[in-house]
């Protein structure tokens, strides 16, 4: 069971011990999909600034250069593309206790 809050209201959290925001399960469940999304959009938001300004200062692209698409390895792409999904969409799958 979970660790909660002692000032917290007793309905927010269901039986399971686990938040509950709505009355279906099934959308606090997507509710998890959008902070897992968020935080991944997040996270590769801050690794694309990040290694931009870092090609830019050290001279191997400039700014206007990540206007074109360069080549990649569009299979690897694929791998990560569908870990990226099971990632995002996991709270949909699970199984409600």
């Amino acid at each position: 069971m979970a660790l909660l809050p002692e000032d917290a209201p007793a309905t927010l959290y269901g039986d399971d011990g686990e938040p509950r925001f709505f009355q279906d399960p099934a959308l606090d469940r997507f509710v998890t999909v959008l902070l897992n999304l968020t935080s991944e959009l997040w996270i590769q938001t801050e690794q694309v600034a990040t290694l931009k300004a870092l090609l830019i200062a050290k001279g191997v692209a400039t700014d206007s250069d990540f206007g074109d698409r360069v080549a990649r390895d569009d299979a690897q792409l694929e791998v990560q593309l569908q870990q990226f999904v099971s990632r995002v969409l996991a709270p949909l799958r699970e199984t409600p206790a």
